[in-house]
């Protein structure tokens, strides 16, 4: 009888879980017809859905803890239902990446340009790759089939190349015509917002394969595919490290709907974000100290403990710049000036491309700690250099800002915030850059 209760309560979760997939499918496709067809009314429409999915996510999580606390699940079981939970974290960060394509695509209908005719960019069919890992993420899960499930982790290459593809294009051709600048931007984000939605698929698919196999695959870098089982096998606290710079990218990554929210005034929207956002730190912060405090004592590193928790602390910092940027923000609103408030975003997304290496570096170090592989330690040395320069970059635009602000604006008030708006910005690619230099002082010895 135990037995059959149980089996009633995991159907009822596996078709409430079911059920999220499908709004949030629905979303993905409203998202990709509302930017190929640039129309506003599907666009909030789409918005308008997060709602639901939100609710849909906490009723996942109630119904997965209700079964823990009243049936004990295990095995395979009690790894269905923690996958449960995750699935649908995954699920609801999917339907927020669709609500800020929807945005920018607000955003575009009211500009002249319809679209970047100069520009030979496969946004669409990139939208329709990412829809696809989607798909087959969630039919893995409903069939129980891992080999597609691996096939969903491999079919990530193939966004991501779309999205370096994207973004190189459009940015040649903003160069060739500047009067397209802000249209450019809007697109290289949708872009971005697209290959996140290709990483969450991942995930579920990751889910799958816990669920059935016991074990928790990796993202697998072009270069490296020998390092399956390196991080976990040999070394889980790298895997760890690795875990927590997603943690990391995805609460930053969130900054930009906040900042869209609050120049809008959405308060309600803001305030939804910031929860998200308060949410994945807390997870960040929990996995930090799972790490510290879980690291067995006998376990011969190939660096001084020391000097990974000094790498931890400032990879978690990051995370914290986040917060404190929504806390600033919801002390007061400033209205700022619609050509300023696009060169602060824009500074936000100079800052946050330092973030996109933070995985590799950890895996290619991790290589070349464990194994002494030289490649892997030049990789990481590239990496290095490019997070710095995203560093560079950030800052210069950063200061160029601030330079403007004082010509243009008179009010001490509103020069104070968003001076320290920016300063809280520039914080991201600061401690990003610190990680980096950390990182190179332990594959130097």
């Amino acid at each position: 009888m135990a037995r059959i209760a149980l089996e009633k309560d995991l159907q009822i979760l596996k078709n409430l879980l079911l059920d999220m997939a499908n709004v949030v499918d629905n979303i993905v496709n409203g998202a990709i017809l509302s930017m190929d067809k640039l129309n506003p009314e599907l666009a909030k429409r789409v918005i308008e859905f997060d709602d639901q999915v939100d609710y849909y996510e906490n009723m996942v999580s109630q119904t997965a803890l209700e079964i823990i606390a009243l049936q004990q699940p295990v095995a395979k079981d009690l790894r269905f239902i923690i996958t449960a939970i995750d699935i649908a974290k995954n699920l609801e960060r999917i339907a927020d990446q669709c609500v800020n394509i929807s945005y920018r695509v607000l955003d575009l209908y009211e500009t002249k340009e319809k679209n970047i005719p100069q520009c030979k960019v496969t946004i669409i069919e990139m939208a329709k790759e990412a829809l696809y890992m989607l798909e087959s993420a969630i039919n893995a899960f409903v069939t129980e089939d891992t080999k597609k499930a691996y096939s969903v982790i491999d079919y990530d290459e193939i966004v991501d190349r779309f999205q370096k593809d994207n973004i190189e294009q459009i940015k040649d051709c903003m160069k060739g015509n500047p009067e397209l600048l802000d249209i450019g931007i809007d697109y290289i984000i949708v872009v971005q917002n697209l290959e996140r939605v290709g990483d969450l698929a991942t995930n579920i698919a990751e889910g799958v394969i816990f669920t059935m196999e016991g074990r928790i695959p990796k993202l697998e870098l072009k270069k490296v595919k020998d390092l399956k089982e390196t991080m976990i096998k040999e070394l889980p606290i790298f895997d760890l490290l690795k875990k927590h710079a997603h943690l990391v990218l995805e609460c930053t990554e969130r900054v930009y709907l906040s900042l869209e929210a609050y120049h809008s005034k959405n308060i309600k929207r803001l305030e939804e974000i910031a929860k998200h956002i308060f949410e994945i730190e807390k997870e960040a912060d929990q996995l930090k100290r799972n790490i510290r405090e879980h690291l067995p004592k006998g376990i011969i590193l190939p660096v001084e403990r020391f000097e990974l928790f000094m790498y931890l602390k400032e990879q978690d910092a990051i995370a914290d710049a986040a917060e404190k940027i929504l806390n600033w923000l919801s002390f007061k609103y400033m209205e700022i000036p619609e050509e300023l408030f696009k060169k602060i975003e824009e500074l936000l997304t100079k800052s946050i491309d330092s973030l996109k290496y933070l995985e590799n570096l950890i895996v290619y170090s991790a290589n070349f700690l464990i194994n002494r592989n030289e490649e892997s330690k030049n990789e990481a040395k590239n990496i290095i250099r490019n997070i710095r320069y995203s560093q560079y970059l950030a800052e210069g635009y950063g200061n160029k800002i601030k330079k403007e602000l004082f010509t243009k604006i008179n009010d001490p008030l509103s020069l104070f915030y968003i001076l320290n708006l920016i300063d809280l910005i520039l914080q991201i690619p600061h401690h990003a850059e610190n990680t980096a230099d950390l990182m190179r002082a332990m594959i130097a010895k």
